[in-house]
């Protein structure tokens, strides 16, 4: 299915570059890549991409002062920009966000989750204009916080909180599809791993249930591997972190979910498909990004 939408994606690494490419066109979109910073700023002076897809780590000009550029000039400043890393440190992801990056995707990366993001990029960069507008309409939403752990739950509740959002608290799947009969949320965040019924078994019933099917979910584990993340994606999970998180990036990914769900209900975007089960390419792009040691 083709898209109008134009993509520019930037890496050193050729292989990642290539496969990453070839599968962004596979799902229809339009995409230029170049190998390094200076390459990438060339592109954007001559041509307007609806989102890039920028590594971080590379010799020469690297990601950050690439991201800084392209915040900096008045013709790029509003294009959406998704960081790829395989550093997980705390201060290299809030140093991009606090550049301008609209997310942050940790190498090896599972291309539902790929796909996923750059969908929200691309359906909300634009959609809401009004940021305080936003906030306001969304101050009284509950947000839904499923977890077992009591000290998990006790930070995501604050974390949710300080954000401006309400929040209700379960500690298991049970409480969690019993209080959803009667509770009006706006998001959930699911737990993977719980005695009983676990996130799975959840959010298979959440999707199924016709009352609340169109709630996002967004999935929250210590498991990082592909198979754990691609399951959860195939049986409808807006998005997946994992823990520990990063507070700024929690946020991030709430705000942008929220943002999603509101164009969805006034019908400025279409409701999104659950992502279909990895392709062999997707395999590839894991495997290739693995074997790279040293850097992404």
């Amino acid at each position: 299915m083709r898209t109008d939408k134009s993509l520019l994606v930037v890496d050193d690494d050729e292989n990642n570059r290539d496969i990453l490419s070839r599968r962004l066109e596979k799902e229809g979109y339009t995409v230029a890549t170049a190998s390094n910073g200076n390459e990438a700023l060339q592109l954007l002076r001559f041509e307007q991409f609806d989102l890039v897809l920028l590594d971080v780590m590379m010799p020469g000009m690297d990601g950050y002062e690439v991201l800084l550029r392209i915040k900096a000039d008045s013709n790029s400043l509003d294009t959406p920009v998704i960081m790829i890393s395989a550093v997980k440190e705390n201060n290299c992801v809030i140093k991009c966000l606090e550049l301008g990056a609209s997310d942050y995707l940790l190498k090896p990366y599972n291309m539902s989750v790929v796909k996923s993001r750059i969908w929200r990029c691309l359906g909300t960069w634009r959609g809401i204009n009004n940021e305080r507008n936003w906030q306001y309409s969304m101050r009284n939403s509950t947000v839904l916080i499923v977890e077992d752990d009591e000290l998990n739950r006790d930070l995501l509740q604050r974390r949710v909180k300080q954000n401006g959002f309400q929040a209700s608290c379960v500690n298991n799947g049970r409480e969690a599809l019993e209080i959803l009969e009667n509770g009006q949320f706006v998001l959930v965040l699911l737990d993977l791993m719980m005695p009983g019924i676990d996130g799975i078994e959840v959010l298979k019933r959440m999707k199924s249930d016709k009352k609340y099917p169109q709630i996002p979910v967004i999935m929250v584990s210590a498991l990082d591997d592909p198979a754990s993340i691609a399951k959860c994606m195939a049986n409808g999970a807006t998005d997946y972190i994992t823990k520990p998180f990063n507070a700024t990036l929690l946020r991030t990914r709430i705000e942008s979910v929220l943002k999603e769900k509101q164009l969805q209900d006034d019908g400025n975007i279409h409701r999104r498909q659950p992502p279909e089960e990895s392709s062999p390419e997707d395999e590839q792009i894991r495997s290739q990004s693995k074997d790279i040691t040293g850097k992404e």
